[in-house]
């Protein structure tokens, strides 16, 4: 292998691993377990999945293999697979395309569920094909597996901390450099969640969709499009509106940025994904709009914030996009917005209700839309 570095680190190599299929994935309690058998596993750091700007390991150790493992001489591991695609880039795809070039045999080694039926989503091997990444040397770990040697370079990146080196980011300078545009012809893009039903998003955002795409924003749902489409796109505008979501970490996919990137806030207390982001963008700013939040409750009795409704405050909202040079007054009718976002907010109240995860909830529901003068 050649000694490719990133952020001065090399890669290691362990002799005579287990790999594991993915255990136990994004549960209240874990976020994985499987993989690596790693030895001496509470003592590694930098071989494990890690947050926080000091790499801080979130991952669990593997259950022991419980029948007779496969066999298999060198990889390179890279992570587990999910189809959350927010998760699948920031916690898990933080090792592919630094990996990918130690040399260009080794096997890529992702675990996944023991099931014959798992399959990687669509959108992971459209992260390969977009690294350059030849698909016959993804490897999936659906059976135990003994490796002679394997190897592991450290998270380029991590959530919440530690964003990319500035190394890093000249790797991925070149390595999407090919699919780069021809021209920037968008003046501002605006990335909805408009139609993520069953995801978090703004109530009454479809409607916020109508005006900015009146105000002649292009208004972009990337789940409707491959993953390339999605990279050429946000490459083509100088000015990109999201909606606080997993849509924002597509861009951990690219290198530099020539755009100022705006974040429509969801969750008053969060930066998602701003380390990472802030290197890339020429600008980078989090505008806070929102009055409030509606959500549920979670099996442990939590707030289950990931996928409730935000409200917004509407005069902070249009205050701050007039910044951008988009006045949306024009085009906003209030009485219209409101009767949108009620409507949204009854269908998700409905929807929650029918099966709530702890008894809790309905109050929990209840006093929520008490706190934001909703019926």
């Amino acid at each position: 292998m050649s000694q490719f570095l990133v952020g001065g680190e090399r890669p290691r190599t362990f002799k005579n691993i287990v790999v594991h299929p993915a255990q136990e994935m994004m549960t209240p309690a874990v976020l994985f377990r499987g993989g690596p058998e790693w030895p001496h596993f509470r003592a590694q750091i930098s071989a494990r999945h890690c947050r926080w700007p000091l790499p801080y390991p979130v991952d669990s150790r593997p259950h022991p293999a419980d029948q007779p493992v496969e066999i298999a001489d060198t990889g390179i591991w890279c992570g587990p697979i999910t189809s959350h695609f927010g998760v699948m880039i920031a916690d898990f795809g933080m090792r592919l395309a630094a990996s990918s070039r130690i040399d260009s045999r080794t096997p890529l080694v992702f675990s996944l569920r023991p099931s014959i039926k798992a399959k990687p989503p669509a959108f992971v091997w459209q992260m390969i094909d977009h690294l350059g990444i030849d698909r016959d040397r993804v490897m999936l770990i659906r059976k135990s597996t003994r490796f002679a040697r394997l190897s592991v370079l450290p998270q380029a990146e991590r959530r919440l901390g530690g964003g990319p080196s500035r190394r890093h980011l000249q790797l991925m300078d070149a390595l999407t450099a090919s699919s780069a545009p021809a021209e920037r012809d968008h003046d501002c893009v605006f990335i909805s969640r408009a139609r993520l039903h069953d995801r978090g998003r703004f109530a009454g955002e479809s409607y916020l969709d109508d005006a900015l795409a009146a105000a002649g924003v292009t208004v972009f749902h990337p789940e409707t499009v491959d993953l390339e489409t999605q990279m050429r796109l946000y490459r083509r505008a100088r000015c990109l509106i999201f909606s606080e979501g997993s849509a924002l970490h597509g861009l951990q996919l690219l290198g530099h940025l020539d755009a100022d990137v705006v974040v429509l806030v969801r969750r008053w207390w969060k930066r998602l994904a701003a380390a990472s982001l802030r290197p890339r963008a020429r600008s980078l700013r989090y505008v806070k709009a929102v009055r409030g939040m509606v959500h549920g409750l979670l099996p442990s009795g939590g707030s289950h914030t990931a996928k409730g409704l935000s409200i917004l405050d509407e005069r902070c909202c249009l205050a701050q996009l007039a910044t951008l040079g988009i006045n949306l007054a024009p085009f906003w009718d209030p009485e219209v917005y409101a009767a949108r976002r009620d409507a949204d907010v009854a269908v998700w109240v409905r929807d929650r209700l029918e099966a709530p995860a702890h008894p809790r909830e309905p109050a929990t529901i209840e006093k929520r839309l008490r706190a934001l003068s909703l019926s």
